[in-house]
């Protein structure tokens, strides 16, 4: 009996001794995984209409545009696989022609593995204090000439102007606006 029992705590000893052999050694048919890029980041494709002739950034957009930039990197809430809009900040227009002095700096985030261009937006927005619609329905198009193309994992900065009658005020912020919207056509391309 003792020999048996001898026997059962050896081969016992064998076996831990075996199958910690050679643990650190053990090598995988598996490649090793790379890193792939990071998806949270988005690029920020500058368009035609806010550079210069040069291809500069126009100087008066460059704060708008570092601000949009920081904006879908820490809280643009677009889902991976997805196309989403970022409603930023209110930007004052420079352009002694513009028949407003507000509009809001928006970007359309994508998110999916596809590309398009000639984006057309449908919009609603509704002052929430008011409860006016500023835009009913109305649509927005970010043509390829001056906007390009929307790229996987980038964004399209872009102006959505503001009527006089809001009377935007330093108190307000793009929180005081409900904003509905909805991609109605596109040339998007795998």
């Amino acid at each position: 009996m003792k020999k048996r029992f001898i026997n059962i705590i050896l081969l016992t000893m064998l076996v831990v001794i075996l199958s910690g052999c050679g643990g650190a050694e053990q090598t995988s048919d598996k490649e090793p995984e790379i890193p792939k890029t990071n998806q949270n980041h988005i690029e920020l494709s500058v368009p035609p209409i806010l550079k210069d002739s040069k291809g500069e950034v126009l100087k008066s957009e460059k704060d708008a545009l570092e601000d949009v930039q920081n904006f879908i990197n820490k809280q643009n809430t677009t889902k991976q696989g997805e196309v989403g809009l970022s409603i930023v900040e209110f930007v004052e227009l420079v352009e002694s022609d513009a028949p407003t002095k507000y509009a809001f700096m928006a970007a359309l985030v994508n998110r999916s593995d596809q590309e398009g261009s000639d984006i057309e937006m449908k919009f609603t927005i509704t002052n929430k204090a008011t409860k006016v619609k500023i835009y009913d329905g109305d649509t927005i198009t970010l043509p390829e000439e001056q906007f390009g193309f929307l790229k996987p994992n980038h964004a399209i900065p872009f102006k959505i102007t503001i009527p006089d009658t809001e009377n935007i005020t330093p108190e307000m912020t793009v929180q005081d606006y409900d904003f509905k919207w909805e991609i109605t056509n596109s040339k998007m391309k795998e």
